[in-house]
């Protein structure tokens, strides 16, 4: 009787909570997703005081991992977590359902009892992502959504919202919102999807990369940005649109509607702008992008369908993650870092969303390996070979800068190896790694290779490695014609065996 009372009063208590979130006096937050997908991770202490010296209350993390959750125990700020779905697939949690609940209970409520503040559970990260990103999509969702629901509440973690996060491709956008609904493979699964997230008075997570938007429906670019300074508008009837994220979110706001729950409360998972990777992808552009939209959050403006209402944001993300994959969203993925991956800011952004011309304070802690760079020796008797070479070295680190539009775009062809060979050099952390790959073609040189805006990273020591439960289970054409770089879902000692034997076959 006891158990059943006790139980009762914590439902009570999440009602009166879920009512005080929509009222008209509970401010919306702005928070940061804290992505971790990245060779040399900044120490979690350092990002928690990013987080309060910013002022950011709330944070989303894409795995619950134990070192991260101890550095936010015993502050104020509410975390958001992920059982994703990469993380299900590779540890076979979706065949056995009750690894769902050791999930909660290993990772969940020990961080809860030592003060970290989990708020929300994210089950599943995207998991009907288009056929097209060739990501397997989980057709168990609401079973998957159910057992951690109740894996929740059977350690009276009621209080935890549950709820999962999706791509705009989850919906069909049209030429206006108002013709929008969810695509025709999903319509089934996402309509049971929605029917628990409704029986557990929860919410829709929409993810929002609006350059992506622009590039996939042909928007110009100005349609990015709430700032629009061209005369691109949609108009929908009584509805005006000027901006990209006005459009995609009343477009998920319609497609719920048209499910049968046209007053469900959509939070944004993920919207930001990247910094490079891309012709319109720089700090600039970015700086302006949040300018524009945090203002806009904080000071309730809505959207056109739903005006003066609050929206809880994540903004994508606190540092570079140069291990991210992008079949889905282009190779600017890797740079939506409003930090580098040193914690330097990249550009000026005020979190508070009062205007103001700030730049937000640097990470403490951080130590950089030594100031010494591998580049090229500039032979090019065989420009294959070295072509060969600096392909191989791509294929293995980050090389996205170097894309059409990127900061190191216009570099020559010398300078373009030799950003190959760092980027690979820098990722052994200076010497698990040898200096132009196993070709000869490398040295090393303690004056910095930098043009220009391209920055010749040198990286920085990490205590950890991490894949941040977003494990990739699928690869990107190579494109020699960029230095594209491609993912491999082979551990590195493998991938780096395969390399010296193929290195090996063409120099016989």
């Amino acid at each position: 009787m006891e158990m059943l009372r006790s139980w009762w009063i914590w439902k009570c208590y999440l009602i009166v909570l879920m009512l005080l979130r929509g009222g008209t006096g509970v401010e919306s937050f702005v928070g940061v997703n804290w992505g971790r997908h990245s060779t040399h991770t900044l120490v979690a202490s350092s990002v928690v005081d990013l987080l309060l010296q910013n002022g950011i209350s709330d944070v989303r993390m894409f795995a619950p991992r134990p070192n991260a959750l101890v550095a936010l125990e015993h502050s104020s700020i509410g975390v958001t977590v992920t059982l994703s779905r990469d993380f299900l697939l590779r540890d076979k949690f979706i065949s056995n359902l009750q690894n769902v609940s050791e999930w909660v209970s290993n990772l969940i409520v020990p961080p809860i009892q030592r003060n970290v503040n989990i708020t929300t559970v994210i089950v599943m990260h995207q998991p009907f992502l288009s056929a097209t990103t060739k990501a397997p999509i989980v057709w168990n969702l609401t079973e998957v959504f159910k057992e951690t629901r109740w894996a929740l509440d059977s350690h009276n973690l009621t209080h935890v919202r549950t709820t999962t996060s999706h791509y705009t491709d989850a919906i069909k956008v049209a030429k206006t919102p108002s013709e929008a609904e969810f695509r025709d493979d999903i319509k089934d699964m996402m309509a049971k999807h929605l029917e628990v997230i409704a029986k557990t008075n929860s919410f829709f997570t929409l993810d929002i990369l609006p350059i992506t938007a622009i590039e996939t429906y042909k928007w110009p670019v100005e349609f990015g940005f709430m700032d629009n300074k061209s005369n691109f508008t949609v108009v929908d009837g009584k509805y005006r649109y000027t901006n990209a994220f006005e459009f995609l979110y009343d477009s998920a706001v319609v497609a719920l509607a048209k499910a049968g729950y046209p007053d469900m409360e959509v939070v944004l998972g993920q919207i930001g702008w990247p910094t490079d990777g891309t012709k319109d992808a720089t700090p600039e552009n970015a700086a302006r992008f949040y300018r524009g939209f945090i203002p806009h959050m904080v000071n309730k403006k809505g959207t056109p369908r739903r005006r003066n209402k609050n929206i809880d944001a994540y903004l994508y993300t606190i540092s570079d993650e140069n291990k991210m994959s992008f079949p889905a969203y282009g190779p600017y993925i890797r740079h939506y870092g409003i930090y580098e991956y040193d914690g330097t800011p990249k550009f000026e952004i005020d979190f508070s969303g009062k205007g103001r011309k700030v730049l937000p304070p640097a990470a403490k802690g951080t130590v950089k390996l030594p100031l010494r760079w591998c580049v090229f020796n500039g032979n090019v008797t065989n420009e294959k070979h070295v072509e060969l070479h600096m392909q191989a070295a791509c294929n293995f680190s980050d090389c996205t800068s170097l894309q059409p539009g990127g900061s190191c775009s216009n570099l020559n062809f010398t300078s373009r190896v030799s950003y190959a060979f760092n980027a690979f050099y820098q990722l052994g952390t200076q010497d698990a790694l040898p200096c132009g790959g196993y070709s000869g073609l490398g040295v090393i040189t303690m004056a910095d290779p930098s043009e220009g805006d391209c920055k010749f990273p040198v990286e920085i020591l990490t205590a950890e490695t991490v894949d941040d439960g977003r494990q990739v289970f699928y690869t990107v054409t190579y494109d020699s014609s960029s230095a594209a770089p491609f993912n491999l879902s082979l551990s590195l000692s493998v991938a780096l065996l395969l390399f010296v034997i193929v290195l090996l076959a063409f120099n016989r």
